[in-house]
């Protein structure tokens, strides 16, 4: 999986679990990639035993110097962070943000 592929991951996840149409999943997708910035990573990072997919995205997030992961992946958030990355839900995400 790469950067890319999350994208579409997210796409299909809009279609499927919360049942966006095809142009309003497109639009989301738009608008992450509007004030995202796609990494290249080599894929060696080796941390979630239980979904090695899911190592792509911490990958992605070390490379982007991010600082939390807003995610529903349950692999992800059973590790709630990773070095200095926050792995959260989006609604605890949000709860973050409001804090301030």
């Amino acid at each position: 999986m790469t950067c890319q592929e999350i994208l579409d991951e997210f796409a299909e996840k809009l279609l499927v679990k919360f049942r966006f149409s095809e142009e309003m999943a497109q639009a989301a997708v738009e608008e992450v990639r509007g004030f995202s910035r796609l990494v290249k990573i080599s894929g060696t990072l080796k941390v979630v035993s239980s979904d090695p997919d899911d190592d792509m995205v911490i990958e992605c997030a070390v490379a982007g110097n991010a600082t939390h992961i807003v995610t529903g992946d349950r692999h992800l958030l059973l590790m709630a962070n990773y070095q200095k990355i926050m792995i959260l839900k989006a609604t605890e995400f949000i709860k973050f943000l409001s804090s301030f």
